[in-house]
């Protein structure tokens, strides 16, 4: 029913009437406990759902555990107020509890620090310490104090439920507390506001670019074209890019009028290529790729854009697919399954998300992007593994891509070695990441993959590559002699 719940203290530290003039549904613990959550509409709820918890960690386990006994959100999001403890860290401002402790508990909880919304603003991570009753003073090694995050976080980490939290530092646990917390909350409601601005996006057709990247292929790209043509919600633009076709694929383009814009290239640079001219001919503020050889359901724009406006926080999603190989219809594997919400770790070992059924920002796009033009393969793999790894994915379950395999122009079959690039990306990844429960997930699966790889290079002699292997192997932190007993 809900993919989002966000749990909030008091109804004071939100803006309320803004909130619900927004369609959202905000219910207290006890209203949970009723069953209230029955007697919703489900086809007009609108994500995210707020609970107001009730102040301290009694009422905080209480609250968590009617969550995940009446829910299955893919992440929880506790928003709410802190005291701080350092006087270096500023008032009025989001942050973002990192380690949890509790005056209850010797257990030290360290949470996710992805946070499921939209947050362009830089946060400082903070150590969180939970306690019974309002505080003033200091504690060693603690950055801030509050009384609910430490208590919802063990709950959730019991349930399996993906936990997040941001903090406003409302006051300095001082003497003047009461009168710093009171002065804040107009600043906390606009800095709400502010967060949950995604709530006034407007989804609508005349929003989205498609772009289809061609290159030698007259007759499907003119199925791949008509489809988009024949969509129940028409696209603001169509722009089809040659990629320096050698056949008559330019002239058939030239055929389409409005909305259809086709761009030639004067050479033929590759899949990146093409798509980042598209995207940067483009007008939209969505963009939704298609590959030339494949096509969409006369719904697919219409099913996604209905999605986006029952969860407006996603800023890239993905339709199901329908598989054709070979001209027959296959079922994926199971590793195969497309996954909804943090798509990053699923996504390390394999891609899991295809370009035809993506629509995603523009500004998404241009902050992560381009495709990369210097990888033949994988461009695409590598551009998901930069967006998932701080932004969540949607997933509309309809089947309105249908996805075509096994023909002999797919550049996957000129390329067998494709780890090669994953490999390439995951390393570049890793040193990057500041995390390191992040950092060890990256170094697991490229140490995997670089183990097939050298000893394929091996079996040819191809010692070049076999060096690089072993460089990758030094520069993740493995040793040398684990390296040479393969």
């Amino acid at each position: 029913m809900f993919k989002l719940v966000i749990t909030v203290s008091l109804k004071k530290e939100l803006p309320l009437q803004w909130l619900k003039d927004r369609g959202l549904t905000i219910l207290t613990t006890q209203a949970i406990e009723s069953g209230a959550l029955k007697g919703l509409d489900t086809k007009k709820i609108k994500d995210p759902l707020i609970v107001v918890t009730g102040v301290g960690p009694q009422q905080a386990n209480r609250a968590a555990k009617a969550i995940a006994t009446n829910l299955t959100p893919l992440f929880v999001l506790h928003i709410g107020t802190c005291g701080i403890l350092r006087k270096d860290l500023p008032l009025r401002k989001w942050l973002r509890p990192r380690w949890l402790s509790s005056s209850c508990s010797e257990e030290l909880l360290m949470i996710d620090p992805r946070i499921p919304l939209p947050v362009y603003t830089d946060l400082t991570d903070i150590r969180l310490h939970e306690v019974s009753r309002p505080f003033r003073g200091s504690l060693d090694g603690i950055d801030a104090v509050d009384m609910e995050c430490y208590s919802q976080a063990r709950v959730f980490k019991q349930a399996g439920i993906s936990f997040h939290a941001l903090k406003f530092g409302t006051d300095y646990a001082d003497h003047n507390r009461d009168n710093q917390y009171h002065e804040s909350l107009p600043v906390l409601h606009d800095a709400i506001k502010q967060l949950f601005s995604f709530l006034d996006g407007q989804f609508a057709g005349e929003d989205v670019s498609v772009v289809i990247p061609v290159y030698n292929r007259p007759d499907l790209v003119k199925r791949a074209i008509d489809s988009v043509l024949n969509q129940s919600l028409s696209p603001g633009e169509i722009i089809v890019v040659d990629d320096g076709s050698t056949d008559n694929t330019w002239e058939v383009l030239k055929n389409y009028k409005n909305p259809i814009r086709a761009i030639r290239l004067e050479e033929n640079l590759g899949p990146s290529a093409a798509r980042n001219k598209g995207v940067l001919e483009s007008t939209g503020r969505w963009i939704a790729f298609l590959d030339s050889d494949d096509y969409w359901k006369e719904d697919k724009i219409e099913r996604q854009l209905e999605y986006l406006k029952r969860y407006p926080y996603f800023e890239i999603l993905q339709s199901e697919e329908i598989w054709i190989r070979n001209g027959k219809r296959v079922n994926p594997c199971k590793h195969h399954k497309k996954p909804e919400g943090w798509a990053w770790e699923p996504s390390l070992r394999r891609c899991l998300i295809s370009p035809s059924g993506v629509m995603m920002k523009r500004d998404i796009f241009f902050r992560y992007g381009p495709f990369r033009e210097d990888f033949p393969v994988c461009e695409d793999y590598d551009l998901w593994l930069k967006i998932t790894r701080g932004h969540p994915v949607g997933l509309e379950p309809s089947f309105t891509v249908v996805k075509y395999g096994g023909h002999g122009d797919q550049l996957s079959r000129r390329y067998p070695a494709m780890d090669r690039f994953r490999v390439k990306s995951l390393f570049e990844q890793f040193e990057r990441e500041p995390y390191p429960e992040f950092r060890e997930k990256l170094k697991e699966v490229i140490n995997e993959k670089l183990k097939i790889l050298y000893k394929g290079y091996k079996k040819r002699s191809r010692w070049e590559d076999v060096k690089w292997c072993e460089q990758i192997w030094q520069r993740i932190g493995y040793e040398k002699v684990l390296v040479e007993n393969l």
